[in-house]
């Protein structure tokens, strides 16, 4: 929701700052990716996946969906119960991605491993899955968005 918002404020010709989302997976779904296995990944980092195959979302999503993204305008005439599961949100949320062009931002494949504040800076280390290598960027703010919410 944050890139959205930078990505509109950006569209309707605000001035924007410097944006960079770290992804630890490689594409857009963050937690809502189901991976299935269990121990370390092809790079060596912990499998967490929150998510089941076969969950389903425990309130409607009439109240978790977007107001400038609904289902209807996502999913057309096709019928979306109101309990939806998992890969049905997962996919909804990726078209909101795709509205708004919102991968522009993201460094996909890339894990923080440590965030400092630096007088009037933040410094984040961060890897790059595939390449192995570490890398230090220095940011005005610093947004933590981990999680469901």
């Amino acid at each position: 929701s944050a890139l959205v918002a930078f990505a509109k404020a950006q569209e309707n010709g605000g001035e924007i700052p410097e944006v960079v989302c770290f992804e630890k997976q490689s594409s857009m779904g963050g937690l809502w990716i189901y991976d299935g296995r269990v121990g370390v990944n092809e790079y060596g980092e912990p499998i967490r996946s929150p998510m089941y195959r076969d969950l389903r979302l425990n309130s409607p999503k009439e109240v978790e969906e977007y107001y400038d993204y609904t289902y209807d305008e996502h999913f057309g005439q096709k019928p979306i119960p109101s309990y939806c599961d998992r890969a049905t949100k997962l996919d909804y949320l990726i078209g909101r991605a795709k509205k708004y062009d919102v991968e522009k931002f993201v460094k996909f494949s890339s894990v923080v491993i440590k965030v400092e504040k630096l007088g009037d800076e933040f410094s984040v280390i961060y890897k790059h899955l595939p390449s192995k290598e570490s890398f230090e960027e220095s940011f005005d703010y610093v947004i933590v968005a981990s999680g469901l919410h």
